[in-house]
């Protein structure tokens, strides 16, 4: 693996991760705006924090396999595993606090389903 595509994958990891934090924090904030105090339950706090360590993990699988992918269908396929393993993860949380897990997993969609659609553009046939 070249530096510079080394440097890119490092780029991509860290503005996914800013960009999940970001969307995180003001949904919560406008969450809490509309709904009042959220439930505190150490349950989901203990969860919140492991997944900070998968999302990170997640992050870097998606960025190295868009990175090294040949075509647009194996974009899609890694992208579709990352998806898969972020909303398997918040799966027990649904039916206790199912707001906030939503809020968590969509998040998490959208933040590593951006890549793979900018790698969509990427694979565009020019014209």
């Amino acid at each position: 693996m070249s530096a510079r595509r080394g440097g890119a994958i490092a780029l991509l990891v860290g503005a996914q991760l800013v960009l999940a934090a970001l969307l995180y924090s003001g949904a919560f904030e406008l969450c809490r705006q509309l709904l009042g105090t959220l439930r505190r339950d150490i349950g989901y706090g203990v969860q919140l924090q492991h997944s900070l360590y998968l999302f990170a993990a997640l992050a870097l699988f998606n960025a190295i396999w868009l990175m090294s992918c040949r075509s647009r269908r194996s974009g899609l396929a890694g992208c579709c595993v990352c998806l898969s393993l972020w909303t398997l993860y918040w799966v027990n949380l649904f039916t206790s606090m199912p707001l906030r897990s939503l809020l968590v997993v969509t998040v998490g969609v959208l933040v590593l389903a951006l890549p793979a659609c900018l790698l969509a553009l990427r694979f565009r046939s020019p014209g």
